[in-house]
């Protein structure tokens, strides 16, 4: 049997259309003890206890997500791990344990050996997380491939598909900088100007807000939440396609940092255009009860005082779908989020 046509290559695909046809094809839904594709991660239900186990895996390969002369060894080790912890978060759970598999050059430096294990060790020994186990095999440049397992309290899972109208969008963090020292490091910007290299850093070591987001799944005020891995344009419209509902996001509302404001008045750039699409920042987007907003926001900054909490939209009733503001008026950002088979 023929799965897929002659004309749905990956590339017509795209990214997430090929993931909606495996999901389809392989009947990979919910079920009384599991949700499958679909989310920031898949979840398995253990009804015994009333807790789930998360599970997340992605993958970074070597000329297509990084460059080794780009990143350091124990950035990328870092990363790697990162981008994985950051899905558990996007449903309001604590990572656990990891798998890593990896594919090495057999004349691979042993100092970088060193500096990518000490990263992943870094951050494995900041959240209590043990590597358990995977996989290992000789190739012609660096694939990385960790599955992360996470654990939460069912009642406190936030799903993309949660969001209802008359609710609030609130961002975790600030958006851009990554975006930005991407730009940076392809043109060969030099990286020795003190802006330069914090945008660079902001895209080689993201922060993720693992305390964060369980403290947004605990308040009970949270309806819908995803990390902002592809831009906030892709992901705003993951929650807006899975939850029904159109989201409004007022441009003029993003936190974005005065190094990027500045670096961007330098080339000319447009800092909502990167903010938007650019993705790698790990900000967590979510929706929540509009009537508990000072409450939610005072309690957060009580907790985590240098972490910014921006309120940058709503949801309403209408067509799935995403409305982009700036001083109230209609704005077009123009560039897509990152997809895997289109973008360059």
């Amino acid at each position: 049997m023929n799965w897929f046509d002659e004309e749905e290559s990956p590339e017509e695909l795209g990214e997430f259309g090929l993931i909606e046809r495996i999901a389809r094809l392989t009947g990979s839904g919910n079920t009384h003890d599991s949700m499958g594709i679909g989310d920031d991660c898949a979840v398995i239900r253990n009804t015994s206890n009333g807790f789930a186990t998360l599970i997340t895996t992605d993958m970074l390969v070597e000329g297509r997500h990084f460059k080794r002369n780009w990143i350091s060894a124990e950035d990328l080790g870092y990363t790697s791990l990162a981008v994985n912890i950051s899905d558990i978060s996007a449903m309001g759970g604590k990572p656990r344990y990891a798998l890593l598999s990896i594919g090495l050059p057999g004349n691979t430096d042993p100092d970088w050996l060193n500096g990518f294990f000490g990263g992943i060790k870094g951050l494995c020994d900041t959240h209590g997380m043990k590597l358990i186990g995977g996989d290992t095999v000789k190739s012609n440049s660096v694939i990385v491939n960790f599955t992360v397992l996470g654990s939460i309290p069912e009642k406190n899972i936030l799903l993309r598909s949660g969001a209802k109208p008359g609710d609030k969008l609130g961002l975790i963090g600030r958006v851009g900088d990554s975006g930005a020292g991407l730009r940076l490091l392809k043109q060969s910007s030099s990286p020795d100007l003190p802006l330069h290299r914090h945008l660079i850093s902001a895209h080689n070591r993201p922060t993720i807000y693992v305390r964060e987001a369980i403290f947004l799944a605990e308040s009970g005020f949270v309806h819908s939440m995803i990390d902002v891995s592809d831009g906030i344009r892709s992901d705003a419209a993951h929650i807006a396609k899975q939850s029904g509902a159109k989201l409004t996001i007022h441009t003029d509302r993003l936190p974005v940092s005065d190094v990027l404001a500045e670096v961007c008045n330098a080339f000319s750039w447009s800092p909502e255009e990167i903010a938007l699409t650019a993705g790698e920042d790990y900000a967590l987007l979510f929706s929540f009860h509009s009537d508990r907003e000072e409450n939610l926001k005072r309690s957060f900054q009580n907790s985590f005082p240098d972490t910014p909490f921006s309120v940058i939209g709503s949801v309403s009733d209408g067509n799935a779908g995403v409305r982009f503001l700036k001083n109230g008026r209609n704005f077009d950002p123009g560039a897509h989020g990152f997809d895997q088979f289109k973008s360059d």
